[in-house]
């Protein structure tokens, strides 16, 4: 049995995927899809912290080379490995080349910090210029990061993700803006643990360019790329992703 823990921290636009017990042919497929989903929500890197794996043969750890190339390929996201213990580095050693491996997750993030992240994190109360707030901050990070195609229709998504926390969760929000260099990712985290609905109506980008119209997720759904949410201790995090054209 293999099991993950996942730990998304708002201050660092970090993910750290904690893995304990053993590495088989049956739960492969489980770790792929779990790394997966951590690399598609699109944060600054994916930690994958390795210190409670086991493993029964050396092959199986090459799921971890795919994954840091899916992720890189797909997202824009780098994916780092940290805390192995002897046999599962030495199990690595044919994969080495694609893939990056630290003594732990302290050493992981100096690299990820040395690779300066693009990344914005914003404490906002639910009150009614706080959405303001939310565009103004999107839009200054994509001007700032040389972005200005996705100014206006960031901050679009960044004014109906916060305009939803407001009215929906009612609780102070965590508005996180990040750039992976192919996504602009754009996160609201509230403490309501109850999800949003898909939208149930097709959405039309040309009525739906107004910010206050309304329309609430229907326009993240069309302006955007991509857009989930996903549940958390204490609530979710809403977030859309815009390719950014890199």
């Amino acid at each position: 049995m293999l099991t993950t823990t996942t730990d998304r921290n708002l201050g660092t636009g970090i993910t750290t995927v904690r893995l304990h017990g053993e590495l088989s042919v049956v739960t492969v497929p489980e770790l792929g899809t779990a790394l997966a989903k951590a690399a598609a929500e699109c944060p600054a890197a994916v930690i994958v912290d390795l210190a409670g794996l086991r493993h029964e043969d050396d092959p199986l750890l090459s799921v971890f080379a795919a994954v840091t190339q899916d992720a890189q390929l797909h997202w824009g996201v780098p994916v780092l490995l940290c805390g192995a213990t002897s046999g599962v580095r030495e199990g690595l050693s044919a994969v080495r080349a694609y893939v990056a491996l630290y003594e732990d997750s302290s050493h992981a993030a100096l690299a990820v910090n040395a690779g300066v992240p693009r990344w914005e994190r914003r404490h906002l109360p639910p009150e009614r210029s706080s959405a303001a707030a939310a565009r103004n901050v999107t839009g200054d990070a994509c001007l700032a990061w040389g972005l200005p195609q996705l100014h206006a229709p960031a901050r679009l998504v960044a004014n109906e993700l916060a305009a939803n926390a407001i009215v929906h969760a009612g609780s102070d929000f965590d508005l996180t803006v990040v750039h992976t260099g192919r996504y602009l990712r754009i996160g609201v985290q509230d403490d309501a643990p109850a999800m949003p609905r898909v939208p149930e109506e097709p959405a039309h980008t040309s009525t739906l360019m107004r910010p206050g119209s309304g329309r609430g997720l229907r326009i993240v759904a069309a302006v955007a790329t991509h857009w989930g949410a996903t549940p958390l201790p204490g609530g979710k995090v809403v977030w859309a992703l815009i390719r950014s054209g890199e």
